[in-house]
């Protein structure tokens, strides 16, 4: 199996797992995604936060969410049908952004080198890719063709 197939396998079983309690962006964090990955846990978690507020205009009030929020957001009585179906989907939005990240090469200048494996742009004075880890053999110049 090549990286970019694993590493994809890999982002696509972490934000399972860690989607099935709720955290979004892991996967993102894997592949070294930080500030997406700290936006999809946000985004998710507000959204959440945004559905049980509107879901309950009457026992939740400004003042007491910002007073104290864990201990107000607790209390609310919500129906889990109405709040997991879009967390669920947005859940499953980030997975599929982290699969979709780990799949696409990232877009290299033209004058620069691109590793064979994982396509990341390379640093030419190293002999492996800081990206995917894969050793790089480069091969010297060809001598002068007079010779």
């Amino acid at each position: 199996m090549t990286d970019t197939p694993r590493r994809a396998l890999v982002a696509a079983v972490l934000g399972t797992l860690f989607a099935t309690v709720g955290v979004a962006g892991v996967a993102h964090l894997y592949l070294r995604r930080w500030r997406r990955g700290v936006a999809w846990f946000v985004f998710v978690l507000g959204i959440g936060v945004a559905l049980v507020v509107a879901l309950n205009p009457a026992t939740i009030s400004v003042s007491s969410l910002a007073a104290a929020p864990v201990r107000t957001l607790a209390s609310v009585n919500v129906e889990p049908s109405s709040v997991y179906p879009p967390l669920l989907f947005l859940l499953g939005l980030s997975i599929y952004d982290a699969c979709r990240i780990a799949i696409k090469p990232a877009e290299a200048d033209e004058d620069a080198v691109a590793c064979p494996v994982c396509g990341y742009p390379l640093d030419a004075e190293l002999e492996f890719c800081h990206w995917c880890t894969a050793a790089i053999s480069w091969s010297e110049p060809n001598p002068d063709p007079d010779r």
